[in-house]
């Protein structure tokens, strides 16, 4: 049996697409070279990464815009957003009438 060399939080940080070492620094500094403007649009393009969009929210939570509230990245991860009207104008559903949804269900 080979002998397991992978450090513990390595092994999570695999598993989770979370940079470590020299890509976890070259991803901030990436992410810290944009305009507040720049990393929005790049948001929205879905060109930030899990670890650069979590650590945005952390440093200048007022630069990210916000949907129904939350985060906007994490909005557009959930089934509703996925699921959303075409119009997307209207490609948000409000907590209420999602907790009515699943009253019904």
């Amino acid at each position: 049996m080979p002998q397991q060399t992978t450090q513990l939080s390595n092994r999570a940080a695999l598993a989770l697409n979370i940079p470590i070492d020299d890509a976890r620094k070259q991803q901030l500094d990436a992410l810290w070279a944009m305009s507040s403007t720049e990393r929005v649009a790049a948001m929205w393009r879905g060109d930030l990464t899990l670890y650069q969009l979590s650590r945005w929210s952390s440093r200048a939570q007022d630069e990210v815009p916000l949907l129904a509230g939350e985060f906007a990245w994490i909005v557009m991860r959930t089934p509703e957003w996925a699921e959303a009207a075409d119009d997307l104008s209207d490609n948000v559903i409000y907590l209420t009438e999602r907790q009515d949804d699943r009253a019904a269900a």
